[in-house]
């Protein structure tokens, strides 16, 4: 057994090795079952080994409760070489991807639900304030340094690559993530670097939008420029997928994901914030500012009525985790209900339901008023001063023809030049004022018929008797759906029997993560955008899936596109079947599931089918009353504009008007 000393000169025998990583290995402690000991493979230069003795030095009971932070160094004798050092152990913790990432969830936190990702959301945040509160710096934020147990306790581990404040100096964290590193920090060197709690923020929003947005990076969109935009790129830019401001910057965020809109304003304000251009005045969010967030939208959940597996923010009118699952058949949270519990028989009046619906009978057809051009109008006369102005145009324009007229007659060769100069004179001589004021009166007309045109488009739209129409085709395409359902349902529960191979096979797939894969080729980043599209175990892998996804679908991504394949493939192949094995239950209880659900949506529904109707009847009488009332003031006020209209040219007008009809 290895022994080493403690810094007060005990000695520390080393047990097993629990782990080990690039930089070191962890033993157990003999004796002392609540602590480890991290051994560095190489020997520590002077300032690494200043840091970790600032760190015992600087360590509180705080630090310890929220991290793996070192309480003791380690010598590799009486006076020699530091070697290493002791933390807390650690025991029943997973890294928070499998917390996150739904595939590792439903293996490793099969009973966590929404409010349990919010909780360890506001958890983190917690952890970061305190680090920050001790003046010290994260600077490495990744998935990779935090831990997460079974009740959503977090702890942050790697501490001895942070940024430490000890004995007035500074000791740099010189390694960082660039998935998980601020915009300004892209493409410069870590080496050094003074970070800030303002860096840490970025990574601690990334952070909370993976927990709330089940793995998606918050960069990781649909790029719809040129060529692609890798995530490091996009986070440079300013690009968040999800944000309100994604389409100025060409960005859509993936499909079947989770929606901003299903967070309260006081979140997703953080999330914009942390994610857009930094302000010098305000920083992007603390984690005390996500904590309080957190906790309040914790304490605001509520459980959907049809799955209890389901909670999200009281505000929404509609379980947007059961949208999703009808949009894209993918469950995010592993069921909690027993297969029992769905196929429990209910009684539901399917056709006394029906009945009431077809009891509600349409409104009356019904047109909009028509205008009626036969009234006339008084027109509002011009004021005395622009009778005088349009006078005097009239005299100067019979000036002008009969000048243009003379000017032809007796020197006709130059005509082509006496038309020009004759319409020049006109506009000089001519009184403007009149022309303005037709031209206003004229716009008046204009805006009178766009209006008119508005209303009876409003009519359609609202008024009449089709919105009643559409609403009740919808009621019977749901009416006969729920009658097809049972049949669907037995059908699908055949084709579980007959497909036992395939079945077998994704389960096997599904213990496969892109993760932990060894994929020559398929970077960090590659596997971050994976999993945005949904694509996490070897089961996800599809070529139209693939294609589908920024990065896999043009020539540059072959290659990537062809080692998943293969990497597939290869799995399949170590593939043995077993035909004596049962359809898993948890495939039987999600096909319960599946449509339970669709039955319990569709039956409410048609039951308040009628009371729907009934509004939607009440509301199309009462828009006739209100559009039409207001079509008649419309009429009114177009034939009055068409009638101060016609005081410039009365008798020019009545042509041009007979003419036109």
């Amino acid at each position: 057994m290895t022994r080493l000393q403690s810094s007060a000169g005990n000695t520390v025998v080393l047990g097993r090795q629990l782990g080990r990583g690039g930089e070191g290995s962890v033993y157990e402690i003999a004796g002392r079952p609540g602590f480890v000991a991290k051994i560095y493979h190489q020997p520590l230069n002077t300032e690494r080994i200043l840091k970790l003795e600032g760190m015992v030095r600087q360590t509180h009971p705080s630090l310890q409760e929220i991290s793996a932070w070192p309480v003791d160094v380690l010598h590799t004798h009486v006076d020699g070489a530091v070697c290493g050092f002791v933390m807390r152990r650690l025991s029943g913790y997973h890294e928070i991807h499998n917390l996150y990432g739904p595939a590792h969830r439903k293996r490793i936190f099969p009973h966590a639900d929404w409010s349990f990702l919010v909780h360890a959301a506001r958890n983190l945040s917690s952890a970061f304030e305190t680090i920050h509160a001790h003046n010290h710096i994260i600077g490495d934020v990744n998935p990779g340094n935090v831990v997460v147990s079974t009740q959503a306790l977090i702890r942050l581990i790697d501490c001895d690559s942070f940024q430490i404040s000890a004995d007035n100096q500074l000791f740099p964290c010189n390694v960082g993530v660039l998935q998980f590193t601020a915009p300004e920090l892209q493409e410069r060197s870590f080496y050094g670097l003074k970070r800030t709690p303002n860096h840490d923020n970025f990574g601690l929003a990334v952070l909370c939008f993976h927990l709330l947005f089940m793995g998606r990076h918050p960069f990781a969109g649909r790029y719809r420029g040129k060529g692609d935009m890798p995530i490091e790129q996009a986070i440079k830019e300013f690009r968040f997928a999800f944000g309100r401001f994604a389409p100025i910057w060409s960005m859509d965020a993936p499909p079947h994901s989770l929606s901003m809109d299903v967070l309260p304003e006081a979140v997703a304000n953080l999330f914009e914030r942390a994610f857009a251009p930094p302000d010098p005045n305000r920083g992007r969010p603390t984690a005390q500012q996500w904590l309080k967030a957190l906790e309040k939208l914790g304490a605001n959940l509520c459980v959907c009525h049809q799955n209890r597996d389901h909670k999200y923010p009281k505000e929404q009118k509609n379980c947007p985790w059961c949208l999703l699952e009808q949009e894209g058949g993918t469950r995010f949270f592993a069921s909690l209900v027993s297969t029992s519990d769905l196929t429990t028989p209910h009684h539901f009046d399917l056709e006394g339901v029906w009945k009431r619906v077809l009891a509600i009978t349409p409104p009356d057809r019904a047109i909009a008023p028509q205008p009626a051009d036969s009234e006339p109008m008084e027109p509002i006369p011009l004021p005395a001063s622009l009778k005088r102005v349009q006078r005097g145009n009239w005299i100067r324009m019979a000036l002008v023809v009969t000048t243009l007229w003379l000017a032809i007659v007796m020197f006709p060769l130059l005509a082509w030049l006496w038309l020009p100069l004759a319409l020049a004179a006109w506009m000089l001589i001519r009184g403007n004022a009149v022309r303005q004021e037709y031209q206003r009166r004229r716009q008046v007309l204009l805006a009178a018929r766009r209006e008119r045109a508005r209303l009876q488009g409003a009519w359609q739209q609202r008024a009449s008797e089709q919105p009643f129409l559409n609403k009740r085709h919808e009621l019977n395409v749901l009416y006969e759906r729920h009658k097809a359902l049972s049949a669907e349902h037995r059908q699908a529960l055949q084709d579980l029997e007959t497909h036992r191979y395939q079945n077998q096979l994704r389960t096997f797939l599904e213990g496969y993560f892109i993760h932990t894969a060894d994929l020559v080729g398929i970077h960090t980043t590659d596997r971050m955008v994976l999993a945005s599209y949904g694509i996490e175990t070897a089961a996800d892998i599809a070529e139209d899936a693939l294609r589908s996804v920024p990065g896999f679908g043009h020539h540059l991504g072959r290659q990537r596109l062809a080692t998943l394949l293969s990497w597939r493939q290869k799995l399949e192949r170590g593939f043995r079947y077993n035909p004596n094995q049962n359809v898993a239950p948890a495939a039987i209880n999600m096909l319960h599931r599946r449509y339970a659900q669709q039955q319990h949506l569709i039956e409410q529904e048609l039951l308040k089918g009628s009371e729907v109707l009934s509004q939607i009847k009440a509301d199309i009488l009462k828009q006739r009353v209100s559009l039409g009332n207001a079509l008649l003031r419309q009429v009114m006020q177009e034939a009055q504009a068409r009638a101060d209209l016609k005081v410039f040219y009365p008798d020019l007008y009545m042509l041009l008007r007979k003419w036109r009809d």
